[in-house]
């Protein structure tokens, strides 16, 4: 966790330093050697974007073996693809036939009779990644073949993936939000980072939507669904966001807010044979996910509960916000949020369509709280909103290792087969 906490205090301290020098449309006092352009204040804010993105873009490029979906999903996926042009190296047949038998633990197919796991073949795990990477998207397969054409190691699909996460998220925080520190650090504190080591491609997807935010916002629609077609190649979800291009026109009292999502509340209790068989018709193979074989089937108390204290927030300061750039688009995405979660007691994995809708938490919130005019009460409420998400975090991470991210682990800290074999045996 120290490696987490290090990279967030310098990437906070950057915003801090650089954010001030580039906010102003005049020349700044950031010195870009050799660089000659007719807009010179957007190249500077894109510079700063970039270095201030870099302590959180090491950590997550370097890791290994953090994230149940890397080793589940991603780099077997990716190696499989790989050996469909190329032979493997022996050290990548190993990580395959090892994500493969962490795979085959999880799904206990074997309960825990590690012998018989470990007794698994690499023709097994082949067979198995053949078949299974067709399910990711068409714009994560096309990035995968690229990178498999270069001959890269599944390390570079680590990197490529960690810095079009932070890139598009550094992009947003740096064009729609005026607090880009305290937005870096609510990045961090409201676990969307940690979501985002885990289920890559999905994750890209959300942040595609995020800097979309900002093409709804100023009207741009053609962009806008192009931005939401490319988020869709990469996971199918993203379609969810299709009518938000809508809501930053959408003047909807916060009462009525209140209404929809009790009324969400009552129909998802008899909606499920609906959506169960829209699933079958339009997405079979998340057949197991409906039917709770995957994931469960219980209600988020605990997404809830954030996005209803948003929600609260976001009221409290509706007047004084509702006119200014962004305000009424983030909080009509989190009464979207509440209305998603809603269903989670009846369709599994709901909060996976949820990270769209409250990814921008980690903007609105600073917004929100820095419309309280007395100095005294806004420190104080940044303090308390600080200490409570921090603590939600820690149970999280610290303590239940949600997204499984602990402990951190580089990928120049040792042999990467020994790791993923050592996973098993602490299994």
């Amino acid at each position: 966790m120290i490696v987490y906490l290090l990279a967030t205090g310098m990437t906070v301290a950057l915003s801090l330093w650089l954010f001030p020098r580039i906010s102003a449309n005049k020349k700044t006092e950031v010195a870009i050697s050799g660089i000659s352009d007719r807009n010179p204040l957007q190249r500077k804010k894109l510079f700063s974007c970039l270095i201030c993105m870099l302590p959180l873009l090491v950590v997550m490029s370097c890791r290994w073996g953090l994230g149940v979906d890397m080793w589940y999903t991603y780099a077997p996926g990716y190696l499989a693809i790989k050996s469909e042009s190329t032979r493997l190296s022996e050290e990548e047949e190993e990580i395959l036939k090892s994500c493969y038998e962490l795979r085959v633990w999880m799904n206990r197919e074997f309960g825990d009779d590690i012998q018989a796991i470990k007794a698994l073949t690499l023709e097994q795990a082949y067979e198995e990644y053949y078949s299974d990477y067709h399910h990711t998207g068409i714009g994560f397969q096309l990035l995968e073949r690229l990178l498999a054409y270069l001959q890269a190691d599944v390390q570079w699909l680590l990197f490529t993936t960690s810095f079009l996460v932070l890139g598009l998220v550094f992009s947003s925080i740096w064009i729609q939000s005026t607090r880009p520190a305290w937005a870096t650090l609510f990045f961090v504190i409201t676990a969307n980072f940690f979501v985002s080591l885990n289920v890559i491609a999905q994750y890209i997807a959300v942040a595609i939507c995020l800097f979309a935010c900002s093409l709804a916002e100023k009207r741009k629609l053609a962009w806008f669904y192009v931005l939401i077609a490319i988020a869709v190649s990469f996971h199918y979800s993203a379609i969810v966001f299709l009518p938000v291009y809508f809501l930053p026109k959408l003047k909807i009292r916060p009462r009525w807010c209140v209404l929809l999502v009790a009324f969400s509340l009552i129909i998802s209790q008899f909606s499920y044979p609906l959506v169960r068989q829209l699933v079958l018709w339009l997405a079979p193979k998340y057949q197991n996910y409906i039917d709770g074989v995957v994931g469960g089937n219980e209600f988020e108390w605990i997404f809830m509960a954030i996005n209803c204290a948003v929600f609260v927030l976001g009221t409290f300061y509706y007047e004084k916000g509702k006119n200014l750039p962004y305000y009424r688009l983030w909080y009509n995405l989190n009464v979207l949020a509440m209305i998603t979660l809603a269903f989670s007691g009846v369709v599994p994995w709901i909060k996976r369509i949820n990270y769209y809708f409250a990814a921008p938490h980690f903007l609105f919130i600073p917004l929100a709280l820095s419309l309280e005019d007395h100095p005294i009460r806004r420190k104080v409420f940044h303090g308390v909103t600080v200490l409570l998400f921090c603590a939600e975090i820690y149970v999280a991470i610290c303590v239940m290792n949600k997204h499984g991210t602990l402990p951190y682990h580089a990928f120049f800290q040792g042999d990467r087969v020994r790791w993923l074999q050592s996973m098993l045996n602490w299994i």
